[in-house]
């Protein structure tokens, strides 16, 4: 009898590219490329073209990098048309975005409907409203998916180095996941165990709004010195906004040139700068690229350290926020890179570096493949479980008429920012006053899971939903803690518990 398998399609909708993978390999939408770029442009007739066209447009009807508005937590997008200067609504170019990758598949004939699986990957740092945010856009495009069906980047990219691996690793091993794409830095540390198949802790993830576009606009910039010291000052130019936004295109393709070249040429437009030679080397790069990699190398010791309070046995958070670098990277074997900043030989070098004992190696050839690959085929995986509740807590009043969200699913348990400062009971939490709860009612709380898994917590020996609650705005307090633990103050007293599996959550 034959059995038919469910496709599994995964969906990297970056920054820059947008790119689909079946679980036998990348799934070509580009017309030249296998990606499909992320861009959305206004012809002069105000209708919305996608992808490569968008590109021959004029550069002020274009909007580059519309995904960052989620990160960015915009809601429009400004657009100078022949037309007039108009906010657009960013959620609906993304919805364009989605729906061209979704018709470029159909056309090849695998459609995105149906009974598919299609998983979507996003950035680490977003909390649950930035997760629901793309959701609603991938459901207007008309994408089956649930909100268990996003998958954090660089734990896809983790998936993608895994599934190339001949044999699951015969003790514990721990990878470092680095994945630099145009738009954010996501770091995730993964703790990985199995026989017949693996099965990955995600200890830590955190991200940061700072990758390839950064950098691209900080080439731009050192540009425009360069053609100052030429004698050539952009501001007076005719058309300054033009020559700038051409400027960050050359700063483009110059990095991804360097990447495998020492020096190379910027070509840029006599009509608008006149006729200069300009020579680009790859110290240039390094240098101006510096000051980012240091930055990034914060995250990782944050993200690091996050994974060391996750485990109950590695000493107090004031201990651990104190440890030096050389301690937190001994325990990590692999580096693993990926996205299309990691192909900067400079990222691999730093990295180095910082993790001696390690092997540094990409996620996948090329490493701009890794977070489709890893999405397509994270069902391979035996296990994988969510670093943070991927659940809402809720407090609830008046027969439930009345109630306030206390925990929102994938809100970060602990800030990097909060290891910076020292603090000595890292967690998340929040109070009565924060909540603005009645002075005194009775109630309960209520667990909200997205996966549509049963959610093991308690507090002592009953269960976390439907658990009573003394609701007071000045005597409540919810916490939980980066190993699991869940502590509730009501008026009543405390109760201590605990988020059951913590490390090894639902299949995927």
């Amino acid at each position: 009898m034959r059995v038919e398998t469910r496709l599994e399609v995964g969906l990297d909708f970056g920054t820059t590219t947008t790119m689909v993978a079946l679980d036998d390999g990348v799934f070509p939408i580009g017309e030249s490329t296998p990606s499909m770029p992320s861009l959305v442009g206004y012809r002069d007739d105000g209708t919305i073209v996608v992808g490569e066209e968008a590109n021959h447009l004029e550069l002020s009807c274009v909007v580059p990098s519309v995904k960052r508005s989620i990160t960015d937590r915009r809601e429009y997008v400004r657009v100078d048309l022949p037309t007039g200067i108009r906010d657009v609504p960013a959620d609906d170019l993304m919805v364009h975005v989605l729906e061209e990758a979704a018709r470029r598949v159909a056309a090849k004939g695998a459609a995105l409907t149906g009974d598919v699986a299609v998983r979507l990957g996003c950035p680490a740092m977003w909390d649950g409203p930035q997760r629901r945010r793309l959701l609603t856009a991938a459901r207007d495009a008309g994408l089956a998916i649930t909100l268990d069906g996003l998958v954090d980047e660089p734990v896809a990219a983790g998936i993608a180095w895994l599934s190339v691996r001949a044999t699951p690793p015969a003790a514990p091993m721990r990878a470092l996941v680095f994945d630099m794409g145009g738009g954010t830095l996501d770091i995730a540390l993964l703790d990985v165990r199995g026989v017949s198949h693996y099965s990955v802790s995600v200890l830590a993830a955190v991200g940061a709004a700072e990758a390839g576009d950064a950098l691209d606009e900080a080439i731009a910039t050192d540009l425009d010195y360069v053609l100052a010291s030429a004698g050539v000052d952009v501001d007076a130019l005719p058309r300054p906004d033009l020559a700038r936004e051409l400027l960050l295109r050359a700063a483009r393709q110059v990095k991804e040139r360097l990447s495998t070249e020492d020096e190379e040429p910027i070509v840029l437009d006599p009509k608008v700068f006149g006729r200069h030679e300009i020579w680009y080397r790859r110290d240039q790069l390094n240098e101006i690229f510096e000051p980012q990699l240091d930055r990034a190398e914060h995250y990782v010791a944050a993200a690091l350290r996050i994974a060391r309070m996750a485990e109950d046995d590695h000493g107090s958070a004031f201990e651990i926020a104190r440890l030096p670098i050389e301690t937190l990277a001994a325990g990590v074997h692999v580096v693993v890179l990926s996205g299309g900043m990691s192909r900067v030989p400079y990222v691999g070098k730093r990295l180095g570096e910082l993790f001696p004992d390690a092997v540094v190696e990409f996620a996948a050839d090329p490493p701009d493949d890794a977070v489709a690959l890893g999405l397509a085929t994270a069902g391979r995986c035996g296990r994988i479980n969510m670093y943070r509740p991927a659940f809402d807590v809720l407090a609830e009043w008046g027969q439930g008429h009345e109630f306030r969200t206390i925990y929102d699913a994938f809100t970060p348990l602990v800030e990097p920012w909060q290891i910076a400062r020292g603090g000595s009971d890292l967690r998340y939490v929040r109070n009565g006053r924060d909540l603005r709860l009645p002075r005194l009612a009775r109630g309960r709380l209520r667990v909200v899971s997205h996966s549509g898994d049963r959610v093991h917590a308690t507090l002592g020996d009953v269960n976390l939903d439907g658990f009573p609650v003394a609701l007071s705005e000045q005597n409540f307090e919810f916490s939980v803690y980066p190993n699991g633990r869940i502590r509730v103050v009501d008026a009543a007293g405390q109760y201590d518990g605990q988020i059951a599996d913590w490390h090894s959550g639902p299949e995927v």
